[in-house]
């Protein structure tokens, strides 16, 4: 595209979105879609906008298909290794999408400025495109255009699947997913999608198996002269052997390779979650390295932070822009008329909740971000730090010095909203475990819990634990209970999510799971189950009030009830309502009560 073909779309987005976002610069595009960066004018976060090449505009079956990916991309949303979709509008031809400009590095351009992963770094970004792969394919999803290219690793080392664009519903076929079944790369597209067959979520896994190949060696599994030869390859010839590339690659990843890139599906992994068990159960990292992108355009995201334009800035400092070519249809209106409204809206939360005479205080969140230097002290120290440390047997991960929004700033709250920085710590990927307990048990003689899962089921949390035994166990690990403020950033993070996982709720399965379940609930940090399973004690005092005591000895149908209370948080899976799966909700509880529905995990200083 010519430097006069993006000033006048540049000049088209202005005429469009200039009241509220700041068209900064062209940051990328292809064939399909030009992408730009830009500021908001309220609140100064930044935005990539995604707008269809003015040549395919007039194509309906393409207008439709980059509609779809909005809609994809929309459903998807609320999972932290998905890129979501805040925006879609159309004006005359110009037709875009709005979406959080994630700074970091493309894995394609990771992996050429490395050469070839680490075997850590490889599964740590093929774990986490398959935790995205799991919230696809609950939703019945299928990407088809999976690559290194639309994989983008963000500052703090997360990979974020983008471009969900050629999606389409597994039991929805259409006349447009039909003619696009062989759309894709062909380098990472699967034997079946090749031939022109119906594709599922097993098609995606056939792509991210060539990718976790190149990952691994820095070639891909099939190349060629043509893309015939290539996709010859995919579906007649078998892979180059792992073991004769890297003679000291681990057995467990060739074989998990091989079964990713099966020609059959039928033998092929059939689900994410089925790869992502096997990866946990047979390929154990003893470190996992932490990503570290090179981040792109330094130079114009340091613009971009400095905060809005002064009144009266030139909009295109560069060179002058054109008149746009994207004009409203003859039938519009002379005035310009507003883009559609986002695919979805942040619900309103409550600021009080009541659950069984006990209360509750929920806490909204808040987008502000860290500013640039605290972000560059945090990235440094992040690299100084191991990301992933192991205590006692049990991983724990870093939550990195810097500040979040804590509290809530309706009037019932008793804790105002305020920007709290804390230092970093690290803290348990699960919560305490009845087979931990029982080691602790062992080890010291403590009394053993009143559970009958206690010994029946090791993989379920620790219940039926008091505040004291909490605080032994963690004596005894060398570590300690986390404080409230310690426990809400690593469940929400910096960007202000509900729930760990993002802003869309997740079903409720009624019953306690393994600590280790669900990974694609995990929070920014990586940390799995701070929204249910059970609830967790944290080390903060909860001011208890005459009529909680009062209303907790008439749920006992006891008088003796301790006016010692702390927090919990989190909800657990036992409990009907899903509010308290919000991060910033929390509930009073009586030290010395333990509850089927409550345990705890640690937290330990940063060293």
């Amino acid at each position: 595209m010519s430097n006069a073909s993006r000033n006048a779309l540049r000049a088209a987005l202005h005429q469009v979105l200039g009241d509220k976002y700041e068209i900064l610069q062209w940051i990328g595009g292809g064939g399909m879609a030009e992408v730009f960066l830009a500021r908001h004018r309220a609140h100064g976060a930044l935005f990539a906008i995604k707008v269809l090449a003015e040549q395919l505009a007039g194509e309906p079956e393409i207008v439709a298909r980059f509609m779809d990916e909005a809609r994809t991309a929309a459903t998807l949303g609320g999972h932290p290794n998905i890129a979501p979709v805040y925006d879609v509008g159309e004006w005359g031809s110009l037709h875009y999408l709005i979406m959080p400009y994630i700074e970091g590095e493309d894995v394609k351009s990771y992996l050429e400025r490395r050469g070839r992963l680490h075997p850590s770094e490889a599964v740590t970004i093929v774990r986490q495109v398959a935790e995205a792969l799991v919230w696809a394919g609950e939703r019945r999803f299928v990407h088809r255009d999976l690559k290194p290219a639309n994989i983008r690793i963000d500052t703090s080392g997360r990979a974020i699947v983008l471009d969900f664009g050629i999606a389409k519903a597994g039991d929805a076929p259409s006349a447009r997913t039909r003619a696009g079944e062989t759309l894709g790369t062909p380098y990472y597209m699967s034997p079946e999608q090749i031939c022109a067959e119906p594709c599922d979520h097993r098609s995606d896994l056939y792509s991210l198996g060539v990718i976790f190949f190149e990952l691994l060696t820095g070639m891909k599994p099939f190349t060629g002269d043509s893309y015939r030869a290539i996709e010859i390859g995919h579906c007649q010839k078998a892979p180059p052997s792992l073991s004769a590339l890297l003679p000291d690659i681990d057995p467990e990843l060739e074989r998990i390779v091989n079964r990713l890139l099966e020609k059959d599906r039928e033998r092929r992994y059939q689900s994410a979650r089925e790869l992502l068990d096997d990866l946990r159960h047979s390929y154990r990292l003893e470190t996992e390295i932490r990503l570290e992108p090179v981040i792109d355009r330094p130079d114009l995201l340091e613009a971009a932070r400095s905060g809005p334009p002064s009144e009266g800035a030139t909009e295109y400092p560069q060179e002058e822009a054109p008149a746009p070519a994207w004009q409203p249809a003859p039938a519009a209106p002379a005035a310009r008329p507003k883009p559609r409204k986002g695919l979805y809206a942040v619900l309103a939360l409550a600021a009080v909740a009541v659950l069984a005479g006990i209360y509750f205080v929920a806490r909204k969140s808040d987008n502000e971000g860290a500013s640039g230097k605290k972000a560059q002290k945090q990235e440094a120290q992040a690299r100084e730090l191991p990301s992933v440390v192991q205590v006692e047997g049990t991983m724990m991960f870093l939550i990195p010095d810097g500040p979040f929004i804590f509290g809530d700033d309706s009037p019932d709250s008793p804790n105002r909203r305020a920007e709290v920085r804390l230092t970093a710590f690290y803290m348990d990927a699960t919560e305490v475990s009845n087979e931990q307990y029982a080691r602790f048990v062992e080890a010291t003689g403590h009394p053993a819990p009143p559970s009958e899962d206690f010994r029946s089921s090791p993989s379920l949390p620790v219940t039926h634990v008091g505040l004291s035994d909490a605080r032994a166990y963690c004596a005894w690990a060398g570590k300690r209970l986390p404080s409230e403020q310690e426990w809400e950033k690593a469940a929400r993070g910096e960007d202000g999510r509900i729930y760990p996982w993002g802003d869309q709720p997740m079903p409720n399965p009624g019953t306690l799971v393994p600590v280790d379940d669900y990974p694609e609930r995990q929070s920014p940090y990586r940390i799995l189950g701070l929204a249910g399973n059970v609830f967790e004690w944290v080390d903060t005092p909860f001011p208890v009030t005459e009529r909680e005591i009062e209303d907790m000895r008439r749920a006992l149908g006891s008088a003796a009830v301790s006016r010692e209370w702390h927090c919990i948080k989190g909800g657990s899976f036992l409990l009907k309502d899903d509010r308290f799966f919000r991060v910033y909700m929390r509930r009073g509880w009586p030290d010395d009560l333990p509850h089927a529905a409550i345990g705890f995990r640690c937290v330990k200083d940063a060293q």
